[in-house]
């Protein structure tokens, strides 16, 4: 069935995608709800004749309204159904809703985080993209702290703690709120007409003194290698702009076809740095790259002093691969592992 609110059906990347709940999905839905019933708020388990009953009377009604409460999805691995979520207690007005979401029980322990951040990818796209929603956020039970460390790092914030707001085994616990508001930024490619723009972030003080070359890059010398990245099909150049149609910064990524990887880069306008830009057009960078370039490796090779950049490439979803030593500095290989 589809949802007569929206106008895609289906969200995928790679081998995962979420599709419009299946009737066929109902029981094994029931299962992990059961098994996981610790952290849901549902007061008993579920049954067979009250899941066919939901399925029959509330979700089927779904598919049909202009503005429902809620839009729940199956989460899919290779065509077959591992988790179930959606969004739920959605307010049309203030354009917000409660991000839902569990795995198949098997999964929690090894591959929770995987799946949590490519579910939020997906439901991100409804909610933002074809909804227009302004705001969406978790809801939870404080009892499984690896879920605020999957949605941090999907760029969500911890916006607040409500002290002893259920009574869970006898005792009163904590609900903690993640939110995420939808990005005012916009991604394009590079033009020619940014030619200056690059000269000017390219032989910024900060930036230079951060480059493997911290030499200062004449205009000819610039206007040279401009030019021809734009023309090189390895070469990917994306400027980030906000809302203002100011540019924040840029994210470039050249590509290896026979090694199947990609080094990234990223530098940021003065005006807007020490504002947590850096790892959101990383992310964003990557994000967009890999869409067309699946299976691709992204790695960043950066100075093993430069604080501030290393915490936003780890906060963007890279790991520590590697040190490497040079003839007079250290630096760090660093891989994008959150895809």
């Amino acid at each position: 069935m589809e949802y007569k609110c929206l106008k895609r059906h289906f969200f995928s990347r790679e081998n995962y995608k979420i599709v419009p709940v299946r009737s066929e999905d109902k029981y094994l839905i029931m299962q992990w709800r059961n098994e996981q019933i610790y952290h849901l708020r549902q007061n008993k388990p579920l049954i067979r004749e009250e899941q066919e009953h939901y399925f029959q009377n509330v979700v089927s009604l779904l598919f049909e309204q202009e503005k429902p409460s809620q839009i729940l999805f199956s989460y899919l691995e290779n065509d077959v159904c591992i988790g179930y979520g959606g969004l739920v207690h959605i307010n049309w007005i203030d354009k917000h809703a409660e991000v839902s979401f569990i795995i198949n029980t098997e999964l929690e322990n090894d591959f929770f985080e995987f799946h949590w951040l490519k579910y939020l990818y997906l439901i991100e796209q409804v909610a933002f993209e074809e909804l227009n929603l302004h705001k969406i956020f978790t809801f939870a039970f404080d009892l499984r702290p690896h879920l605020y460390q999957a949605v941090e790092k999907a760029g969500f914030t911890k916006e607040a703690v409500l002290k002893e707001h259920f009574f869970w085994k006898g005792s009163f616990i904590n609900a903690v709120v993640h939110s995420k508001i939808k990005d005012e930024i916009s991604l394009r490619t590079a033009t020619e007409k940014d030619l200056m723009l690059y000269f000017e972030w390219t032989n910024d003080e900060q930036v230079r003194s951060q480059s493997f070359n911290s030499e200062l890059i004449s205009l000819e010398t610039h206007t040279k290698w401009f030019l021809n990245r734009l023309k090189e099909q390895d070469n990917h150049l994306y400027v980030f702009e906000s809302k203002k149609v100011e540019a924040i910064g840029q994210v470039r990524l050249e590509k290896d076809r026979a090694t199947e990887t990609a080094v990234i880069s990223v530098s940021i306008d003065k005006k807007y740095r020490g504002k947590g830009w850096a790892s959101i057009i990383l992310r964003k960078g990557v994000e967009h790259f890999l869409d067309t370039h699946a299976g691709y490796l992204v790695e960043a090779h950066i100075k093993a002093n430069n604080e501030s950049s290393i915490k936003s490439f780890l906060k963007a979803g890279f790991i520590l691969d590697k040190e490497l030593t040079h003839h007079d500095f250290q630096s760090l290989l660093l891989i994008y592992k959150n895809v």
